[in-house]
């Protein structure tokens, strides 16, 4: 039976603290546009249905791997097969479970850059009490919630994304080399969109490929040296009107020369922070000089950098100290010492977006190698990090203990709004509208069946109302 749109009258969302306007509604109409690589003959479980699969299950704490996914998918409920939109076989009188080799198999085969885009979508805006504050199954952590609004709100003033890139150090091919993914990353943490570098280049030739798909105008993009290179910088400032941040090591020897022989001793300096932690105090000073000429042919430099760090091991006192240099298109206008040391030192946002994926999904421990599947398993990990921040959570392994269940994780990731029936007077009004709305359609009348064994809940857009064994979706009309 067709559903239409879903109504909120009579029902409410569970936890009061939510409102229906922060569900992502177009998550399952992102997934069902995804090209499906497998031939039409003989399919049995759209392809929407595998990826919500995979997404629920891995944002579940402890299913890392397409193991754990069969695992997970095997142990859920009739209910939950029915929100995962998994199909119905009328012989068995149940529903269908997918396979761990039917997901290992469209994983490895899917466009990576079609599920990128499905997934890594706009920012969902975080569920939020009344009062500005996350939900109530979110810990408060005050001091350091109120430090990142802080930085949050720095970044807001000149936006930077990161480049860099990352082996997986488990998915081995048959050649003995690693799988290598370049990505780009907010300053912040959130994954935009990744490219795997083919065996016979590098990094700096997908760099272009990378950052085509993205609207970078005003945006610093940052990275390390390897990518100080004059065509990907002029390819940046002329054609996608943004700035670059570039690091300058002896893979350019002559602009490293260059900007080393600035008369750095007579510049002050514009901004000195400090900073205890992790067993070192780590002091940053930056100068930055406006230039016009360095007798070198890099396009677009505008500023040169000069960062010194001194870091000093808080239990044996050792001080070491590094400098680093920096060209950048940013005018002093456009960024101050202060915001580009902040700009600077956010472009770990990507080595610790790395190091979550490696710690909470043991990504370096994951062996999966074949086509497209290590790119896709990561753009899963990527959009698993994504929704649990969004809602308001600090720490990634928190939030997977928090949507154990798949009810949790669907909701979490917008698939499916969750409504509780108030009472048994108001679950009884809203079957007397189920019946009339079923005879309706000139079908026939659902058999007569006891209130309290029937449960309702919804999946994609109506309400799946259980009657027994009997499943039909259906949608309120208020």
């Amino acid at each position: 039976m067709p559903a239409t749109a879903l109504s909120r009258v009579g029902a409410r969302v569970e936890g009061s603290d939510t409102t229906d306007e922060y569900l992502n509604r177009d998550t399952w109409a992102r997934l069902e546009a995804l090209p499906d690589p497998r031939s039409p003959q003989g399919l049995i479980y759209p392809l929407s249905c595998l990826i919500a699969v995979a997404v629920c299950a891995m944002t579940s704490a402890g299913h890392d791997g397409l193991t754990g996914v069969g695992q997970w998918v095997k142990n859920a409920d009739p209910q939950d097969l029915a929100r995962l939109r998994c199909p119905w076989d009328p012989f068995a009188r149940a529903y269908r479970v997918p396979d761990e080799k039917t997901i290992r198999v469209v994983l490895n085969r899917l466009n990576p850059r079609a599920l990128t885009r499905a997934l890594l979508g706009p920012r969902r805006p975080g569920r939020t009490r009344p009062d500005g504050r996350p939900s109530r199954s979110v810990r408060d952590y005050r001091a350091r919630r109120r430090a990142a609004q802080t930085k949050a709100l720095a970044r807001s003033r000149l936006r930077a994304v990161a480049v860099d890139g990352k082996t997986s150090r488990g998915a081995r091919r048959r050649d003995g080399t690693r799988v290598h993914l370049l990505g780009v990353v907010e300053h912040g943490g959130r994954l935009l969109d990744h490219v795997e570098v083919d065996v016979k280049h590098n990094e700096t030739s997908h760099f272009t490929d990378l950052l085509l798909g993205l609207d970078l105008t005003d945006l610093a993009v940052t990275f390390d040296a390897l990518h100080t290179v004059r065509a990907n910088l002029d390819w940046l400032v002329t054609t996608k009107k943004g700035h670059y941040v570039a690091v300058v090591k002896k893979n350019q020897p002559l602009l490293y020369a260059k900007v080393k022989a600035l008369p750095w001793k007579q510049v002050r300096a514009g901004a000195t922070t400090r900073e205890a932690g992790h067993g070192r105090i780590e002091t940053r000073s930056l100068k930055a000089v406006h230039v016009e000429r360095l007798g070198v042919d890099f396009p677009h430099i505008r500023q040169a950098v000069k960062l010194t760090r001194w870091r000093q091991d808080a239990r044996t006192g050792k001080v070491s100290r590094e400098t680093v240099y920096v060209i950048t298109s940013l005018t002093s206008a456009q960024a101050s010492p202060a915001d580009l040391a902040r700009v600077i030192r956010e472009h770990w946002s990507v080595e610790v977006h790395h190091h979550v994926r490696d710690l909470s999904f043991r990504e370096d421990q994951a062996t999966n190698r074949t086509g497209h599947g290590p790119v896709n398993l990561a753009t899963i990990r990527a959009a698993i990090i994504a929704a649990i921040t969004d809602v308001g959570y600090l720490y990634v392994p928190e939030g997977r203990r928090d949507h154990l269940t798949p009810a949790n994780a669907l909701y979490l990731h917008g698939l499916a709004n969750r409504l509780l029936i108030y009472n048994q007077r108001h679950l009884q009004h809203v079957l007397d509208q189920y019946v009339q709305h079923f005879s309706s359609g000139g079908l026939r009348s659902p058999p007569q069946v006891r209130v309290s064994r029937c449960v309702a809940s919804t999946g994609g857009s109506g309400i799946w109302l259980r009657c027994g064994r009997c499943w039909s979706v259906w949608t309120p009309s208020g």
